[in-house]
């Protein structure tokens, strides 16, 4: 008797040891989950850096060219300060409505042609 008692506390640790084998193996999935969600925010967040710059950039370069009046530019930046913490596709209508009611949409499209 106190030889079964002895086999079935060692299948038990077996059990135990197999279990804790498996939670490392998802511990370090999760992990290496992690990083790679790190390293893909830390990428975006670089490209909406650069991409902020750029926009910045070729927002300056109509009113040095006098194209558009410096004002114009300050309120369509307003406008979407007051509306980045909405969806995207909202934001985008916004934008799109200042545009046209500010009339920067047809002198862009009379830049265009």
């Amino acid at each position: 008797m106190l030889l079964l008692g002895n086999v079935g506390q060692q299948l038990d640790i077996d059990d135990i040891e197999d279990d804790m084998v498996q939670l490392r193996a998802r511990i370090t999935g999760q992990q290496s989950t992690d990083r790679s969600q790190d390293e893909a925010r830390s990428t975006l967040w670089r490209e909406v850096t650069d991409l902020e710059l750029v926009v910045g950039e070729l927002a300056r370069l109509p009113v040095a060219n006098g194209a558009l009046p410096a004002e114009a530019v300050r309120q369509l930046v307003r406008g979407v300060d007051r509306t980045s913490a909405r969806p995207k596709q909202a934001r985008v209508q916004r934008l799109a409505t200042f545009a046209e009611s500010s009339g920067i949409a047809s002198r862009m499209r009379s830049m265009k042609a």
